[in-house]
């Protein structure tokens, strides 16, 4: 497989959708997300995470459920499976979008982020090499490339630190652009890919040069059955219940 891309918009996810993404949470998972005090945050805790079991699973033809992680020296996820081996995986999520990649030839990393009116556009100097016409740059090409620098230090199993030499990135065209190392801008190997998301959200993937990247988006198709109480999915404390969802596939 090359690279596959699952994404969700959690408040479009009716309750019987939810229910049955939280049926596949461990127990530990369920607890962190009980800790969270908002709805809403929740709703996209439980969203994102059983996301990434369905598509682990798929891949490694095992019930998501089944599936067992430990974190790693960097506080990395890491699946303990006995085909994990090369595979990648990365993810993100805010309120009101999550993602989650997942590449078995070469690392991955995955952002997504909220447009927000009013960000210090610069906060990118200290981990990024920037062009020098940027300091007029506006707020959609501020996201662009934050979402790149958080997805390229994910796809290298590491977070976001003052201490890492700054990157740059080329643009290559077709929404992608070279990511390059340090003052000498050393080629990394790596490709940083803005892909579709709706106008509120900036959602990029790095990973190695792919043709394309396989999306799998969960959507609206339906409204929902009655909400109650007893409708509600796992995590939520108001019961609260939002449009029916259902999968589509798709590739760009």
């Amino acid at each position: 497989m090359g690279v596959e891309v699952w994404t969700a918009q959690p408040q479009r996810l009716g309750c019987d959708a939810c229910a049955d993404l939280a049926a596949v949470l461990d127990a530990d998972e369920r607890e962190r997300a009980s800790r969270l005090q908002f709805e809403a945050d929740r709703r996209a805790f439980l969203v994102s995470h059983a996301m990434r079991r369905i598509a682990l699973g798929l891949v490694l033809a095992t019930d998501p459920h089944e599936l067992r992680f430990t974190l790693g020296a960097q506080g990395q996820p890491i699946l303990l499976h006995a085909n994990a081996a090369g595979l990648s995986f990365s993810l993100s999520r805010s309120r009101d979008m999550v993602a989650f990649a997942l590449c078995a030839g070469g690392p991955v990393g995955i952002d997504v982020e909220a447009v927000r009116d009013g960000v210090d556009v610069s906060l990118l100097a200290p981990y990024m090499e920037l062009p020098g016409a940027h300091e007029g740059s506006g707020l959609e090409d501020f996201y662009v490339r934050w979402t790149a620098l958080e997805a390229y230090w994910k796809a290298q199993g590491l977070g976001l630190s003052r201490t890492h030499p700054r990157i740059a990135l080329h643009d290559v065209g077709d929404s992608s652009m070279e990511v390059r190392i340090g003052g000498a801008r050393r080629p990394s190997g790596l490709f940083a890919v803005r892909l579709p998301a709706p106008a509120t959200h900036v959602l990029s993937v790095v990973c190695r040069k792919v043709d394309s990247v396989r999306i799998v988006e969960l959507e609206k198709l339906a409204p929902p059955p009655a909400a109650g109480p007893d409708r509600a999915f796992a995590g939520s404390n108001d019961g609260s219940c939002l449009a029916a969802g259902a999968p589509r596939i798709f590739s760009s």
